[in-house]
C-alpha cells in the first residue's frame, strides 16, 4: 500500500518550482501575514452579523468578552458565535495562507484541494458516512464509558426541539467550513511541500501527523498521540484518493460528533492530566480505521466509481 502512496495522483502536479526552497521560506512570512489578516477581517465580519441580528453592539462586544476571556459559551447563541469565528477566521487563514503558496508557485489554488478536475462533494460525503459508522461508534462508546462525560451538548444547548435542530445545522456547516480550512493547509499545502522534497510516505505521513498535532499546543501526551494518529490517517486518506475531500469529511465528522454527543465547545486548554495507558491502544486503532477508510473507497468499485476516485 506505501508504493500506492508514492504514486499519489495529488502528488503529480509537482514541478521543480515547488523544490525551491526560496520560495517556500518566503511563503512562510507572508502567508502568515496574511492569514492574520485575513483572520482579523473574519472576525470583525462575525462581529458585524452578530451586532446587527443579534441586539446590537452592546451584545456583540459581551460575546467577544467572552471569547477574550476564555469562558465556557453558554447557549446556542454563544456557541454559535464562537463557531462563527472559528470558521470565518480559520478559512479565512487557510485561504490566505495557501492563495501566498499558490501565487509564489505559479499554481491554481484548487490544486492544494484536489488533483481531480473538481472538487468531489461526493467524496466529501463518502467521508462524512464513512466516519459515523466506523469510527463513531467507538467515539460514542469511549463518551460513554467515561464516568467524567458532561453529556450530550446538543440535548444542554436547548430545551426545545427548535433550539436542538438550530444547533445541529450550525455545527454540520460551521465544522465543515473549519475542517475544510485545517485540511487545506495541513494535508493540501503541507503536502505538496513535503512530497515535493522527499517521496517515502512514511515520512511525508509521519511529518503531516506531527505538525498536525503539535499546532493544538495541548499539554498532555495522551491528546499529542491521538491526534498524531488523526493528521497521520488523513495524510493518508489524501495521498491514497488524491485530494482532501475525503479526508475533510471524516475530520469534519469527528469534530460533530464531538461537539454533538461528546464534550460541549471549549475555548480553555485542556489541564495537564496523567497520562492514560490505554491511549497506546486507541491511537493505533484510530489509525487503522482512517486507513481502512481510505482503503475501502478505493478498492470497492462501487464507492470509487461514485466519489470519482482515479487510483494507481
Amino acid at each position: 500500500m506505501l508504493a500506492e502512496l508514492q504514486r499519489s495522483a495529488f502528488l503529480d502536479d509537482l514541478t521543480p518550482a515547488d523544490r525551491r526552497v526560496g520560495r517556500i521560506l518566503l511563503t512562510l512570512p507572508i502567508g502568515v501575514i496574511a492569514a492574520l489578516l485575513a483572520a482579523l477581517i473574519g472576525g470583525v465580519v462575525v462581529f458585524v452579523a452578530f451586532a446587527i441580528a443579534g441586539g446590537g453592539a452592546d451584545a456583540a462586544e459581551r460575546l467577544m468578552t467572552m471569547v477574550g476571556q476564555a469562558a465556557v459559551p453558554v447557549g446556542l447563541t454563544a456557541t454559535a458565535f464562537v463557531l462563527c469565528l472559528l470558521a470565518f477566521a480559520n478559512g479565512g487563514m487557510a485561504l490566505a495562507f495557501t492563495g501566498i503558496a499558490a501565487l509564489l508557485h505559479h499554481r491554481k489554488l484548487g490544486s492544494y484541494f484536489t488533483a481531480a478536475p473538481r472538487f468531489r462533494w461526493r467524496l466529501l460525503l463518502l467521508g462524512l458516512g464513512l466516519f459515523f459508522a466506523v469510527l463513531g461508534p467507538l467515539l460514542l462508546a469511549s463518551a460513554a464509558l467515561d464516568p467524567k462525560a458532561p453529556g450530550a451538548p446538543i440535548l444542554a444547548v436547548s430545551q426545545g426541539l427548535g433550539g436542538r435542530l438550530a444547533y445541529l445545522v450550525i455545527v454540520v456547516a460551521l465544522l465543515l467550513v473549519a475542517a475544510a480550512a485545517e485540511e487545506l493547509v495541513f494535508r493540501g499545502w503541507l503536502l505538496k511541500v513535503t512530497g515535493a522534497f522527499v517521496r517515502d510516505p512514511r515520512v511525508v505521513l509521519l511529518l503531516s501527523g506531527v505538525l498536525f498535532s503539535a499546532i493544538h499546543f495541548d499539554p498532555n501526551l495522551d491528546a499529542f498521540l491521538m491526534r498524531l494518529a488523526m493528521g497521520m490517517g488523513l495524510a493518508w486518506m489524501t495521498l491514497r484518493l488524491g485530494g482532501t475531500e475525503f479526508a475533510i469529511g471524516a475530520h469534519a465528522a469527528n469534530n460533530i460528533l464531538i461537539l454533538l454527543f461528546i464534550q460541549p465547545m471549549s475555548l480553555k486548554p485542556d489541564a495537564a492530566h496523567a497520562f492514560p495507558p490505554e491511549t497506546l491502544v486507541i491511537a493505533p486503532l484510530m489509525l487503522a480505521g482512517y486507513v481502512a477508510m481510505a482503503e475501502i473507497v478505493a478498492r470497492w468499485a462501487p464507492l470509487r466509481r461514485w466519489g470519482r476516485v482515479a487510483v494507481a
